[in-house]
């Protein structure tokens, strides 16, 4: 089977979400136009910087990339396609590789039709006799790297649809792990400064750190292309591996059922217990303020938290027949 029948198949079978996602994007272009044309200070006179498109197209590309990323391989989990795909003659190399172009290049073609969008309106909407003087050099290196930055958060999506064989589990999956990120990072630099007796400021790499010039470009272009690169094998490896018969199983690949649970738990113990999140959530609930980071009630939250994640974990991918005993310090038969 040619490459050229694979793609004609697949886009056959996926051209109404990938329409949805260049639609939702250029909702977002249109909208980030409509605001920065009504706050024409910050695009007249000095030029205006990509990143001051605001929130409208930060969240177009946040949904097509939620989207997309689960649409990729968990919708033909769920609708047993991947059984139509996997006896068709054509190696699974070819139709990963295939479906993973089609994706990625509706990403690239959707953020550029939005900054398009975005700058023909601004430009357009905009009836100030002042002269659009747009930094070119900044605005290139900011939405480059950010669209590599989307890139490696599409495979990172991708990857749960990929290893999850429940369309619900991976859907909670994604809205956990996504926004905990933030949190994790921010746990990682507090357990580190804590060791190292330093502010955490000091050691973050990411402090003030600004896509539109060099350094900042090059750090998030080189961290992009790590993670794209490390997860394109990663889920190559998976196709090729991948059993029809656990397609109903929490975790498709049983073998890395223990590694994955103890990921998990290290993960979650590290977000919820010493990032932000742990002083956010005390504030909440005690109304009280914390000068310093509470190291104690941090460990208590990390404990729970482990606990509470290595249980539901055990229940889910071991015993889903045996949910008290998933609960329980003893060995699931």
């Amino acid at each position: 089977m040619t490459n050229q029948a694979v793609r004609r198949l697949l886009w056959h079978r996926y051209w109404g979400v990938l329409l949805v996602a260049c639609g939702l994007a250029l909702i977002g272009g249109v909208r980030a136009a409509i605001n920065t044309a009504i706050l024409s200070n910050k695009v007249f006179l000095h030029g205006a910087p990509a990143n001051d498109n605001g929130v409208p197209m930060l969240l177009a590309i946040f949904g097509m990339v939620i989207i997309l990323g689960w649409f990729t391989f968990m919708w033909d989990n769920y609708t047993n396609f991947n059984h139509y795909l996997l006896a068709l003659r054509a190696t699974r190399q070819q139709l990963y590789q295939q479906k993973l172009g089609l994706f990625m290049s509706t990403i690239v073609i959707s953020d550029v039709l939005m900054q398009g969008v975005f700058l023909g309106l601004v430009r357009l909407l905009t009836h100030y006799p002042r002269a659009y003087n747009l930094n070119w050099g900044e605005t290139l290196r900011y939405t480059i790297s950010q669209l590599m930055f989307i890139l490696a958060l599409y495979l990172l999506v991708a990857t749960i649809g990929l290893w999850l064989g429940q369309p619900l589990a991976s859907v909670l999956v994604i809205l956990i792990f996504l926004p905990s990120l933030v949190f994790f990072y921010d746990g990682v630099l507090s357990l580190s400064a804590k060791l190292m007796q330093v502010s955490s400021i000091k050691i973050d790499p990411l402090h003030q750190l600004n896509q539109a010039t060099w350094p900042g470009f090059w750090l998030v272009m080189i961290g992009s292309l790590v993670v794209i690169i490390g997860l394109y094998g990663l889920n190559r490896w998976a196709s090729q591996h991948l059993s029809l018969k656990n397609s109903g199983d929490f975790l498709l690949f049983p073998q890395f059922r223990t590694l994955f649970l103890w990921l998990a738990v290290i993960y979650l113990s590290i977000s919820v217990g010493f990032s932000g999140f742990c002083t956010l959530l005390l504030n909440t609930v005690t109304s009280q303020a914390y000068d310093q980071f509470p190291w104690l009630q941090g460990i208590i939250m990390a404990i729970v938290t482990a606990y509470l994640t290595w249980s539901i974990g055990r229940w889910l991918m071991y015993r889903p027949d045996r949910v008290l005993d998933a609960f329980k310090f003893k060995k699931l038969s």
